[in-house]
């Protein structure tokens, strides 16, 4: 209310003005302030009104627009995976339809003519499939993986290349990493060859260049850099930070660095001139300390570096210099040169669908540029590194078709790559498009119900000099167990058999010298000759084997390819074949589509548990912006009569004369 404050007895009027203008302003604010806080329905209009509420609330919208893309991003994923999980569906009805057609043309069902029309439907079957596998949802490609832009199925040399990733299309859904919300093909429909991963482990060796992040480090977790401590015995420690190390050159030369200031500080010399290096054998670091030091490096605190670049594991003296094996990782940088059982370069050969391409290392320096010429050939085949950096892997990628690596002659360097087809620890299991080699084993007499070992023979070699041996390979499972079965069941001295030099096969060489035929025939049914490419008589003394073990997609492609071809040739094996691996594409395609299904759960999880922290924050937010109407209402109300007041008593007041004043 206006008034003159009442512990002043006599003020002067201007005073007096002054004191009830500044109340009635005060008043008036007030009530202003409350009418735009009852026109636009908060109680913080300004940060000023409320700072600590503000600034809560800056944080909170921040969140919730965090949130708004993530609902957008949420819904997305939901879209992409219901349309992923609606061509599942339709490929699970195909694969189901091609495997009824295929057990009805299997024996009395199909003659020649019903299985040339079945093999029609097939076809217009495979044609739907790539359409599938090509699914679109708005601009993106659903099956290609993480290469969202352009068709993951593509026609090539008569069959079908897979131009994606091997990870799906990830997105941020506010669950600490990204979530994968599409499949790629490989994993739905399958798209490149299983049998893919190199034979041996090509352990490159380290070098300066090596990154730190190509590292599986001393305890094969890769190495997480960051303090260590160096201590030498009777001189000093010090402590070294190596986290900005990007290379194991940073590393030794942050180390160098460091043991030079201690030798500096103290004036004595502790590294001879081989100082901070690598070891010889290439896989670790190596000290060169002086006769008579003892040298430790330690971790700092809960920290590993040490332990992971293999230099904690004991103590360095001029006796052991060695730090442990750090095993550095492949990766399309390393130099060819730095793979220590490779040998000479040489050119190797590649076929696919029926064409070969010879992949020229001239100018082959790194296993990008490897990458590169394979590539090149354009032939489907494409080159990877093993997830543990240890192995390289040529994948066929071209559904429809079987590939092999194989050497030219004389060469080697497919196989000291590890990367040949055919090799003498390739299994028996993977030949055949992975049907494997029928051996015979176990034959029981029918008249004595009796085990008999001669009804296991499952071939017999005849040599140009009319002698003969006959083979069984029971217990076989590698190309070189049939190596050595073959000739512990030769006479001494008359035959012999190895890998070809060049084409991939057996070869088998009669030394006899006779003037009959050198053969291979097949014994008690048995399909082994047939199955590993050796069946069969030679113009002369060399026999030379088929390539049996080529590698060919797993995929619905592939199979529904092998069920058109198998049709047409009127081959009830090749049927059959093609119907149980149909089989496991409808097991295959149903996990897919189970792990959609669980990742859209998931997905819907994020949405519930997202709008519940959207609600909670909403309603913080409210309790400090919006404006309690009641309250409100009373307050203006209230501010409306004092201001009323505050106006009739100041009217009153400045009416007074000095007259009444003094009286």
């Amino acid at each position: 209310m206006s008034a003159i404050p009442s512990n002043l007895a006599r003020v002067p009027v201007s005073l007096s003005s002054q004191a009830m203008l500044s109340n009635l302003t005060r008043t008036g604010a007030r009530l202003l302030e409350t009418q735009v806080q009852l026109a636009s329905g908060r109680q913080v209009n300004r940060p000023s009104d409320n700072p600590i509420g503000a600034s809560l609330m800056l944080s909170l919208q921040r969140a919730m627009d965090i949130r708004e893309q993530r609902f957008r991003n949420v819904d997305r994923a939901e879209s992409l995976m219901n349309v992923a999980d609606a061509a599942l569906n339709e490929a699970t009805e195909i694969v189901l339809q091609a495997r009824d057609i295929a057990s009805e043309m299997i024996g009395l069902g199909g003659d020649t003519v019903t299985r040339r029309q079945q093999a029609e439907i097939i076809n217009a079957m495979i044609n739907e499939m790539v359409d599938l596998a090509n699914t679109r949802f708005g601009d993106l490609y659903l099956f290609g993986g993480e290469q969202t832009g352009a068709a993951p199925i593509e026609p090539l040399l008569g069959g079908y290349r897979y131009t994606g990733t091997r990870t799906g299309l990830s997105l941020d859904l506010g669950v600490g990493r990204p979530l994968e919300v599409t499949l790629p093909l490989d994993r739905a429909f399958g798209a490149l060859s299983t049998r893919v991963e190199g034979d041996r482990d090509l352990n490159p060796d380290l070098t300066g260049a090596t990154r730190v992040r190509d590292l599986n480090g001393a305890r094969g977790l890769g190495a997480a850099l960051g303090s260590i401590d160096i201590s030498v015995a009777g001189v000093g420690s010090i402590q070294v930070d190596l986290a900005t190390a990007d290379s194991v050159q940073d590393v030794i030369d942050l180390i160098d660095d460091a043991i030079a200031a201690m030798e500096l500080d103290t004036g004595t010399p502790v590294l001879g001139p081989g100082r901070v290096g690598i070891n010889s054998t290439s896989n670790g670091l190596a000290l060169d300390v002086l006769g008579g030091f003892t040298l430790t490096i330690s971790d700092v605190g809960a920290g590993t570096s040490a332990a992971d670049l293999g230099l904690s594991q004991g103590t360095f003296t001029s006796a052991t210099p060695d730090g442990a094996d750090i095993d550095p990782r492949l990766s399309m940088l390393t130099a060819l040169t730095d793979l220590p059982g490779l040998g000479a370069l040489s050119d190797f050969v590649i076929t696919n669908a029926g064409q070969t391409r010879t992949v020229e290392m001239t100018g082959v320096a790194t296993l990008q540029d490897l990458a590169n010429a394979i590539a090149r050939t354009g032939i489907g085949a494409r080159l990877d590194i093993s997830e543990n950096g240890q192995r390289i892997n040529v994948v066929n990628a071209l559904s429809g078709s079987a590939m092999s690596i194989s050497e030219t002659v004389g060469g080697s360097t497919a196989t000291d790559l590890g990367i040949r087809s055919f090799t003498s620890s390739t299994r028996l299991a993977d030949f055949n498009n992975g049907r494997g080699v029928e051996i015979l084993s176990g034959s029981i007499d029918p008249v004595t119900g009796l085990p008999d070992p001669a009804l296991d023979i499952d071939f017999r070699v005849t040599l140009s000099d009319g002698t003969f041996f006959d083979v069984d390979l029971a217990g076989a499972e590698t190309v070189q167990d049939v190596i050595d079965l073959v000739t512990a069941a030769a006479p001494p001295g008359t035959m012999t058999i190895a890998l070809t030099d060049g084409p991939n096969g057996l070869t088998l060489t009669d030394l006899t010298g006779g003037a009959g035929t050198f053969r291979i025939e097949s014994r008690n049914g048995s399909r082994a000759a047939e199955h590993l490419g050796i069946l069969g008589s030679a113009t002369g003394a060399t026999l030379a084997g088929e390539d049996r073990a080529m590698i060919e997609v797993d995929s619905v492609l592939t199979h529904l390819v092998r069920l058109r071809d198998a049709l047409l040739a009127d081959d009830s094996l090749g049927i059959t074949f093609a119907g149980e691996a149909l089989t496991a594409d409808v097991d295959r395609l149903a996990q897919a589509r189970a792990v959609l299904g669980q990742r859209t759960n998931r997905v819907m999880a994020i949405r519930t548990r997202e709008e519940d922290r959207q609600l909670m924050d909403l309603s913080v937010m409210s309790q400090i912006r919006d404006l309690d109407y009641n309250e409100a209402t009373i307050r203006f109300s209230t501010l409306q009569a004092q201001l009323q007041a505050a106006m009739i008593t100041t009217s009153q007041l400045g009416s007074l004369s000095l007259f009444r004043f003094l009286s």
